[in-house]
This record gives structure tokens, C-alpha cells and sequence, in this order.
């Protein structure tokens, strides 16, 4: 492989404000062996993800006649000038993977596409429906009938993708690179007052919060001395958990959403993480909360879902349930509320185990070795 190949990362929105992984994945590998531009169709969040290197629609001239031309056919003037200059396309969310097959066919170079966890279910759910997801709809099996690799984040998503068929060969995890710089390392379990409970993520269905939120009042009830924290994002869902937490008569905090995710788990004692498929099959990937979790130390509860049993060593970094069991997710907060050193316990070996798998080093070790396969 030549010195610094030029890698091309396609992301029609450049980037959703809960996209850290992609940012970081694009600055460790420029850090490392890789040129990385990326295309978009709109820039998002440009204060929290700075950089010079994307070429979005929404800032060039003629863009919007671009933008439109590519959304019909997946192919304009201005996008296939940028893929010009790179050596590898690979577009993130498998969606938008439809959008690299013609510029990789014509420009000769391979295409990568990542699946994150919403695209793996897209094609059972009514959002297929939606004008943007039609092209993937319309052309899946072609994508992985000439697609070069896919990347999951899990074996639950290589599997559900091969089910779908992807042909197995093709796939190659590569889990989320997290920055566990910005975790505190080894905690000080505190021995005397409640314990804190946190929820981090956006208030939708697949979260479960909902199912969180019974939870805590049944382990509270069941005498644990709970405090309970649902970092959020302000979304939609929100006042309905509000409602249902005043039903339970919860007392919970909601901090404003601006406020840091490392700070608010500085503060944490347990993490739970109750997701759930939602209703449309919504389900999640690998979610970067437990990642972030467990880089700060803290023991996490979760639910048997998607990914999250290769996140969370049952038992070892922390305790699972199955989806919607709120007693057995009650059971497993009562249990770590009253066992500061069974959560010291859990939230060091949680940490050794993101520096081993979910470690930036190791998201770019993976990831290059999916390139130098191809280059």
C-alpha cells in the first residue's frame, strides 16, 4: 500500500451531534497512515466537529442543483469530482453505501460500507417508506452483491446482515473506537448515601427509559437507596418520561443536555442502559454510552440486546436482563446499590476490557486492516 492513501468518507449529514465515533474515527486515522475527506449534503454541529475536510453541498456553488441530482440518482457533478481524489470510498450508514456503488464501479477503487444499527433493521421497518431511504431499499442486494466489505459493530450484526444476505466473507467487525482519555480511570465506590443511578441518550422507544425509570422505583421500593439521573437530549420522548416518573413518584434529576457526559458519569455510581427493540424494529448497534461507561469505571446493567452482550460481560463487568424485565433490572440495581466493592469490582474490569476492544488504538488497528485488504 502506498504512503497515505486517501480514504473518502460519505455522510450525508455531516455530523448528527451524537456522531462522536465517526469524528473520531476520521481524525485517529488521519492521526495515523490515512488522508480522510468526507462529502456531505449538509454540515451539522460544525463548532463540536471542526475540520476543513468536507466537502458538504450546502457550501459550494450550484449545490443545491448537486444536491438534488444526487438524492435521484446518486450521482452529481460535484460528488463525483471529490471521489476523484480518493483511493477507497467508505460510506457510513448502510443506507447511504447505494450512493458509493456507481463512482466506485467508474472511478475503479473499493467501497467500504459501516452499518451502525438503525440500518441493519431498516428493511423491516415502515421507514423504508421514507423518499430518503428508497435508493437502499430498491438496491440492497445489489450493495451487497458488489460492495466491496461491510463493517458491524457486533456479531448480533454480522449475523442479522448475512440473514439479509450479505455474503458472511464480506464482513469484518470493527467495534467504536472510544477516547478513554476522557474517562476517569480508577473510582473511589462511595460507601455512605444514595447511590446514583444514570440514563444517558436520546428519549426515543429503543432506549427503553421508560422500562429504566419502573425499574429504579421497584429497586427503590425494594429498599435501595436510589438517585436516580436521566442525562438527555431534550428530544420528544421527554415529557412523557417526566410524566411517568412523577406517576412512579420518582424523584429524578434531568440536567441540561448541554451538560458533558464524562462529568455526569464522574458523578454516577451504576450505569442502565435498558434498551429494547422498539415498535417500528428499531433496535440499537453497539451503543457508545456503555463504552463510555465502562471507560469511566462504573458497573453496567443492560439489557440483553443487539450488541450489548459483547459489551457487558454478564457477571464481570456488570449484569444483564432480558428486554422489558423490569423486575429482574430492579433485582440487579438493588444488588449493586448495597456492594460498593462488587461495583468497584465490575467498573475495573469494564475499563480493562474497552482499553482491550473499544480503545481508539484498536478501532484504527481494525479498521486499517479492512483498508490494506483492499488497497
Amino acid at each position: 500500500m502506498s504512503a497515505r492513501p486517501t480514504v473518502g468518507f460519505i455522510r450525508h449529514n455531516f455530523l448528527p451531534p451524537s456522531e462522536t465515533f465517526i469524528y473520531t474515527s476520521m481524525n485517529a486515522l488521519a492521526a495515523a497512515d490515512f488522508d480522510v475527506t468526507a462529502f456531505a449534503l449538509r454540515r451539522r454541529s460544525e463548532a463540536k466537529f471542526p475540520t476543513e475536510r468536507v466537502t458538504s453541498l450546502d457550501a459550494v456553488a450550484w449545490g443545491t442543483w448537486n444536491a438534488a441530482l444526487y438524492r435521484v440518482t446518486t450521482w452529481s457533478p460535484r460528488f463525483f469530482a471529490w471521489a476523484r481524489g480518493v483511493q477507497l470510498l467508505h460510506a457510513h450508514m448502510g443506507y447511504t453505501g447505494v450512493h458509493g456503488l456507481y463512482a466506485a464501479r467508474k472511478l475503479g477503487v473499493p467501497l467500504v460500507t459501516s452499518f451502525y444499527g438503525q440500518d441493519v433493521t431498516l428493511w423491516r421497518s415502515w421507514k423504508r417508506l421514507d423518499p430518503t431511504y428508497w435508493h437502499y431499499a430498491l438496491r440492497r442486494a445489489q450493495l451487497f452483491r458488489r460492495g466491496d466489505r461491510f463493517c458491524v459493530l457486533s456479531q448480533h450484526m454480522s449475523d442479522a446482515l448475512v440473514a439479509q444476505g450479505c455474503p458472511r466473507e464480506k464482513l469484518r467487525v470493527v467495534r467504536l473506537g472510544v477516547d478513554l482519555s476522557r474517562f476517569g480511570g480508577e473510582r473511589v465506590p462511595r460507601t455512605g448515601g444514595p447511590v446514583t443511578v444514570l440514563m444517558v441518550g436520546r428519549e426515543v422507544e429503543k432506549k427503553g427509559f421508560d422500562d429504566g425509570l419502573r425499574a429504579c422505583a421497584a429497586a427503590r421500593d425494594q429498599g435501595a437507596d436510589l438517585r436516580v439521573v436521566v442525562l438527555g437530549t431534550g428530544d420528544t420522548g421527554l415529557p412523557a418520561l417526566q410524566e411517568l416518573a412523577r406517576e412512579l413518584a420518582l424523584d429524578v434529576a434531568w440536567p441540561d443536555p448541554a451538560t458533558r457526559v464524562a462529568a455526569a458519569m464522574a458523578e454516577a455510581d451504576i450505569l442502565l442502559v435498558p434498551s429494547r427493540t422498539a415498535r417500528n424494529g428499531d433496535q440499537e448497534g453497539t451503543p457508545t454510552v456503555i463504552c463510555e461507561g465502562s471507560a469511566a469505571g462504573l458497573p453496567v446493567v443492560a439489557t440483553r440486546h443487539a450488541g450489548i452482550p459483547e459489551q457487558v460481560a454478564h457477571g464481570e463487568t456488570g449484569l444483564l436482563a432480558d428486554e422489558r424485565d423490569v423486575e429482574t433490572l430492579a433485582a440487579h440495581l438493588v444488588r449493586l446499590a448495597t456492594s460498593p466493592a462488587e461495583r468497584a469490582a465490575m467498573g475495573a474490569a469494564g475499563r480493562a476490557k474497552m482499553q482491550a476492544e473499544y480503545s481508539i488504538a484498536a478501532h484504527v488497528r481494525d479498521l486499517s486492516a479492512v483498508y490494506r485488504e483492499l488497497l
